[in-house]
Parts: structure tokens; sequence; C-alpha cells
């Protein structure tokens, strides 16, 4: 982490323990990084979602299995 990041959790941090909506952070609390870099990884999981990546698991375990 550099320092530019590290000054900029603190100040999000800052305004929202003043008041600001968790949402308008410039960075994420969670990881630690730019809100930007990890704006996907917050994303509520879907039925969809789900099977998708189950069914690139198996298909990943197929692959390793039959070399």
């Amino acid at each position: 982490m550099n320092k530019k990041l590290a000054d900029a959790l603190k100040r999000d941090d800052q305004r929202e323990a003043a008041g600001m909506h968790p949402d308008d952070r410039d960075t994420c609390y969670t990881h630690q990084c730019w809100a930007t870099e990890c704006e996907n990884q917050h994303r509520r999981p879907t039925a969809g979602s789900l099977l998708a990546e189950a069914r690139e698991l198996d298909r990943i375990r197929a692959t390793n299995r039959n070399p």
C-alpha cells in the first residue's frame, strides 16, 4: 500500500464517521484498495452467477482429470 492510498483510506474513514454514506467512499474499507479496483467484488450473488461458477469449476475439474 502506498502513502497516497493510506491517506485516502484514513480520510474516507474520517468522513464516514462524520456521516458520509459508505457508497461515497473513494476507497474500499474491506479490501484496503481504491474503490474502482474492487467494485465488482461487492455484487450480491445471483442464482445464475452461482450456477455459472459451479459449471466452470466442474469444467476445470474434468479437464484436470483427463489430461
